[in-house]
């Protein structure tokens, strides 16, 4: 059997022409990636044309919307996106190891742990090294894992445990959910509470899904499981905003408020049961990734975080 068009072509294409592939796919049309590259769409239009008669294959379903990746153009768009990534990847490297101080740095992370655990490390880095940029990219649900299997992560910091077997877990630690409430408030004097109790008065949490509140409703007993809260918020500035109000408690993770634990107007008390829950933050990358050094300076130090956070240093 004689070699397919496709895989005589595929080596010889530019990565000017795997842009704009990823640009239709992203943009849905070529009007709207010809605007991005300064292109008329006709021009965009006819590149693409004559890539898909160069492969032998249709890349694109055209439509009256606009335009949708084939089963093909699927493939094809996943390989530009990560040919594009590894190549910006190569130019940071090469800049990093051809001029002191320089270099890119692309982390993940679960937006409860930007305040205290992610911001001081990354400010610190931004400090002694003015020339790295860093791309900071707050995670919802996998987000993270499907960056750092598409190369477009270095590494992640992040309470969703990812599981595929090419992401390494650097380190880890346990992250327990608890509840803050204001000094004021009847609970701050506990310690201990029951998630029971809790739920019996005015409360506010994290969304269903989140992994957090997925370990609290199941302290609960099966009849209050469904009790909703005063108020739901993805936002952990909103729900420590909403305990400081003194309107009730709210349910977070641990680590969210590590740096608020001494707050005048903010107790944290521990819920019963939840010591037994296995929640954790981690540290992640992919096994095979090739991180430059301004990366791998900003990872060893989350590593050692980690490390002094397992020992009960949490600064």
């Amino acid at each position: 059997m004689g070699k397919s068009k496709i895989v005589g072509a595929l080596p010889r294409l530019p990565l000017e022409v795997l842009r704009y592939v990823l640009l239709i796919a992203e943009h849905g049309s070529t009007l709207a990636a010809a605007q991005t590259v300064n292109l008329t769409s006709s021009s965009l239009s006819r590149k693409i044309a004559q890539l898909e008669h160069e492969l032998g294959i249709a890349l694109f379903e055209r439509h009256s919307r606009g335009m949708r990746p084939t089963d093909a153009g699927k493939l094809v768009v996943d390989a530009a996106r990560q040919m594009l990534s590894r190549m910006d990847r190569l130019a940071s490297d090469i800049d990093d190891i051809g001029t002191s101080g320089r270099g890119l740095i692309r982390l993940y992370t679960s937006q409860a742990l930007v305040e205290h655990i992610v911001m001081p490390r990354v400010l610190r880095m931004a400090a002694d090294y003015p020339n790295v940029k860093i791309d900071l990219q707050v995670a919802v649900g996998r987000q993270a894992e499907r960056a750092l299997l598409m190369d477009g992560a270095d590494f992640a910091v992040i309470i969703t445990v990812p599981t595929h077997p090419d992401i390494e877990i650097v380190a880890e630690r346990s992250n327990q959910v608890v509840a803050i409430v204001h000094s004021a408030h009847p609970f701050a004097t506990r310690g201990r509470i029951s998630a029971e109790e809790l739920v019996m008065s005015p409360f506010a949490a994290l969304p269903p899904t989140y992994n957090s509140r997925v370990a609290f409703n199941s302290l609960l007993p099966d009849a209050l499981k469904d009790v909703q809260p005063q108020m739901t918020a993805s936002s952990t500035a909103a729900l420590k905003a909403y305990a400081k109000s003194g309107l009730g408690a709210s349910v977070v993770p641990e680590l969210t408020v590590a740096g608020d634990a001494s707050s005048e107007d903010l107790v944290v008390v521990a819920l019963e049961g939840a010591d037994r829950i296995d929640t954790r933050m981690c540290l992640c990358r992919r096994r095979s990734h090739i991180m430059g050094n301004a990366a791998q300076r900003l990872l060893d130090d989350y590593s050692q975080f980690f490390t002094d956070a397992g020992k009960g240093h949490l600064h």
